[in-house]
C-alpha cells in the first residue's frame, strides 16, 4: 500500500512546474521601502559602523543579490574626494560594506556605474 503512494506523489511533483526560489531579505526590504533620504541616512550609518569615512550619500542605488545578500550602491562626500562603496545587506539586517575598488581582489561582484540617465537620488 505504500509504494503506491510514494509512486503517486512522485508522479505529481514530476509533473508540477518547477518555480524560481526567491531567497526572502526582509532588511533589504525595509531599505526599499524607505524615502530617498532615510535611505541614504540608513546607507551612512551602515558606512559609519564599518569605519568607512563618508560626510554625506551622494547617491544610493540596490544593484542586486549575491548570494544571500542584496547589494546596494552608495557613492559618498567626505572631505576629501568621492568614495564609492558597496554595501551587503543580509536577511537577518546584518552588513558588509566594502570600497567598489576592492571588490575583485576579495572576488565579490563589481560596483555597476550609476545611471547618468536617471538619478537615483
Amino acid at each position: 500500500m505504500i509504494r503506491p503512494v510514494f509512486a503517486l506523489l512522485s508522479l505529481a511533483i514530476a509533473a508540477s512546474p518547477l518555480q524560481a526560489v526567491k531567497i526572502s531579505n526582509p532588511a533589504s526590504d525595509q531599505l526599499t521601502k524607505l524615502s530617498d533620504l532615510q535611505r541614504r541616512g540608513a546607507l551612512r550609518g551602515a558606512l559609519l559602523d564599518s569605519g568607512y569615512a563618508c560626510t554625506r550619500v551622494e547617491k544610493a542605488t540596490i544593484q542586486g543579490p549575491w548570494k544571500n545578500m542584496i547589494m546596494w550602491r552608495a557613492q559618498c562626500s567626505t572631505t576629501d574626494p568621492r568614495y564609492d562603496y558597496a554595501i551587503f545587506v543580509g536577511p537577518d539586517a546584518s552588513i558588509q560594506a566594502r570600497p567598489c575598488g576592492d571588490l575583485a581582489e576579495l572576488k565579490l561582484p563589481a560596483c555597476r556605474p550609476f545611471s547618468a540617465t536617471k538619478p537615483s537620488r
